[in-house]
């Protein structure tokens, strides 16, 4: 204390007026002061730095000088700000979560809210707040964040399901166009692989994951479908037969311009998986064959090396030789990867023998793993009398977030939702300095969706290497702020029916449109009602009605203020033909060239089955048509080759361009894959040239 020292200096006689005085301790306690300060500062920014170098590897041995800087580093700053609440984060990340975090305030709950609500909308922010600092704070004119292409492309994996939820839907997916082409622009991607030749993991890594991305935003543009083509297209070259008689992986290191196939590069690994996404959702969007042989095949390969234990269970080795057909142990990787072909293969057959690995995980450990799938495994596999009691045992001796999910999908309490998102809540709110600010490498920063995905959407629509798509709904909110105003639950999913609760915080109705993915095409009945017992059971005034839903279709939903509105969808009967089956046309903003007072379109064929002669239409706002031009019928991509024909629309002379679009239909009636691709507005068209 200043104030100490001047009274114990003025006491000493030696210490007279002359040597010093009041004023002179003051100066240099406020010299030491601003030393202080500045030394904080640069060992903050010194911690910060190098560590943000050691993240990747997970270093946490002395034997690393750098790591042995970082400690003294943070020890040195911590001695001197014991209090510093960001130094003390670092810290415990640092040491590895050894350390206590410091405590975060949760913002007071409104008494109108119930507890669910306010929460999963608190946790919902702060991913928002996450995503929104990297676009707004390190997104480059070019499309990049500024770690490497290749890294970005990681760190955007979790921001589809953002968006799907309603939240700045419009706003990431600009983000994530200009990302995917960027890494086009880039020169990353030759012959549908990556130019560069690497890992397993990298090869996905070097943009394939950000034509997925993209893709669940712009469901049907052909440009996305196109280079995912060429994709599954080059995979033949890299999933092969081999003389076992077994499809695997027969390299670990390629690329666009080489695939090499000498013996250390001939392993199977479980991180080969991961650019099984492309032909995942390719198979999903027109059942390519190609495409699903890729997916069916590797797991067919995989399970031939299944083998039971005395008790039963099935074990599945963790690498795979293509030329010898040997196993071994491997390096590593986990399941999720192989789990997700796994599963795809299961959803493209109805085959359960694909899941052997699932099975035989449940049997030898716990049931989370059944959180290591996107879609709502416990009801779709019938597994609530198998798992229900362990996952309700573990949820109560505090085990993971899905077991606390788990818990409330199976007993209906909201409790086990309030205490994951309390635990997210704080979770984000202290690394959020670290994951924006603090300059982390960009894919070693996230801020997880994944129970909210469920939540939301009944299914996880995309995490990191979580790659088959389950999610039952999307979400597009008329006012932008409520995507986060509004809290939903989606629960009781299969692919015939769910139930969707919802909260509106807000003293308005808020209108969506609510868009149907993982579910069977058809006509279903819709019960729409409130909650007014808090039972979660249609109440009050409900309408009845039958409406069409399935993959890509959008159906226009309204939640009343304050109030918990309850909705149940069932299938009344199924489309004789789903739409991976169907014909397909497709334009995009890429698709649309302006020439004088000419139009020049290229319309694709994106389907399972050949295009009929159809009709491109030109017309305003009003629905007033200014030109047409028949389009010719066109055979389906069957070959992974784009199928395409051009015609030309005649542009008015005095109407403002921005109010003009262009419409495809098929002239014999009949349904297609998506609608989603059949219409473009030139506003688009042209906002698109100008960022080219």
């Amino acid at each position: 204390d200043q104030s100490l020292y001047i009274a114990i200096a003025s006491a000493i006689p030696e210490f007279n007026a002359e040597s010093i005085d009041g004023m002179n301790i003051r100066l240099i306690f406020k010299e030491r002061d601003a030393a202080k300060t500045e030394h904080i500062v640069d060992r903050f920014n010194q911690v910060k730095d190098n560590w943000g170098f050691l993240v990747e590897e997970h270093t946490s041995t002395k034997r690393e000088a750098l790591y042995r800087r970082v400690l003294a580093d943070i020890t040195d700053l911590l001695a001197v700000d014991p209090d510093n609440v960001q130094a003390r984060i670092y810290w415990q990340d640092i040491s590895y979560y050894n350390q206590s975090m410091p405590a975060v305030e949760i913002n007071k709950r409104p008494d109108n809210v119930p507890e669910w609500a306010f929460t999963q909308l608190e946790d919902l922010k702060l991913s928002q707040q996450f995503v929104n600092w990297w676009i707004d704070h390190r997104q480059d004119e070019f499309g990049d964040f500024g770690g490497g292409i290749s890294d970005d492309t990681d760190l955007t994996q979790m921001w589809p399901g953002l968006a799907l939820m309603g939240v700045d839907t419009d706003k990431i997916n600009r983000s994530l166009r200009a990302l995917s082409d960027a890494v086009y622009k880039n020169g990353m991607i030759v012959n549908g692989l990556s130019y560069i030749n690497t890992d397993e993991l990298h090869v996905y890594e070097e943009g394939l994951n950000s034509d997925a991305e993209r893709l669940y935003l712009n469901w049907g543009e052909p440009k996305t479908l196109e280079r995912m083509m060429a994709t599954v297209n080059a995979l033949q070259n890299v999933i092969q037969v081999n003389p076992a008689g077994h499809m695997h992986f027969a390299s670990n290191w390629y690329g666009g311009r080489k695939v090499y196939r000498e013996g250390p590069w001939q392993w199977q690994k479980p991180y080969s998986f991961t650019v099984l996404h492309t032909p995942i959702l390719l198979g999903i969007y027109n059942a390519n064959p190609t495409a699903q042989k890729l997916v069916t095949g590797v797991i067919d390969g995989l399970l031939a090396h299944a083998k039971q234990d005395s008790n039963g269970n099935w074990q599945i080795p963790n690498e795979i030789n293509w030329q010898t057909d040997a196993e071994r142990a491997g390096d590593g990787g986990g399941v999720v990867t192989p789990l997700q072909g796994a599963w795809a293969a299961y959803r493209f057959t109805d085959n359960k023998d694909y899941l052997r690995q699932l099975y035989g995980m449940l049997a030898t450990r716990d049931a989370s793993v059944l959180g290591e799938v996107n879609e709502n495994a416990i009801d779709v596999l019938g597994l609530r009398e198998q798992v229900g009691k362990r996952l309700l045992d573990k949820a109560s001796r505090g085990g993971n977030t899905f077991d606390s999910y788990a818990a409330w999908h199976l007993s209906g309490d909201k409790k086990w939702l309030t205490a994951v998102h309390e635990k997210e809540i704080r979770e984000k709110a202290q690394r959020m300095y670290m994951y924006t600010e603090g300059h982390r490498w960009s894919d070693r920063v996230e801020s997880p969706t994944e129970i909210l995905q469920r939540e939301r959407l009944g299914g996880v629509a995309l995490a990191r290497n979580y790659t088959y798509p389950g999610n039952v709904v999307s979400w597009k909110f008329n006012q932008p702020d409520a995507g986060t105003q509004v809290a939903i639950l989606v629960k009781d999913v299969s692919r015939d029916h769910f139930k969707v609760i919802a909260y509106n915080t807000t003293s308005i109705p808020q209108q969506a449109a609510m868009t149907t993915w993982n579910v069977i095409s058809g006509a279903w009945h819709m019960k729409y009602g409130s909650d007014v017992e808090g039972n979660d059971q249609l109440g009050g005034d409900i309408s009845d009605s039958i409406i069409e839903l399935g993959r890509s279709v959008a159906t226009k939903v309204e939640f009343a203020p304050n109030t918990t509105t309850i909705m149940d969808f069932i299938l009344e009967k199924a489309d004789a033909i789903q739409p991976e089956h169907r014909s397909d046309l497709g334009i995009g903003t890429d698709d649309v060239r302006l020439s004088g007072n000419k139009i020049m379109l290229t319309v694709h064929s994106l389907g399972a089955a050949n295009t009929g002669k159809a009709t491109a239409v030109l017309r305003d706002d009003a629905g007033h048509v200014y030109a047409s031009a028949l389009v010719p019928a066109m055979p389906a991509p069957v070959d992974l080759k784009p199928k395409v024909a051009t015609v030309v629309l005649a542009l008015p002379g005095k109407v403002r361009r921005e109010a003009l679009s262009i419409s495809l239909q098929q002239n014999e009636p009949t349904q297609e894959v998506t609608l989603m691709n059949n219409h473009i507005r030139l506003a688009d068209v042209i906002v698109n040239s100008a960022s080219r």
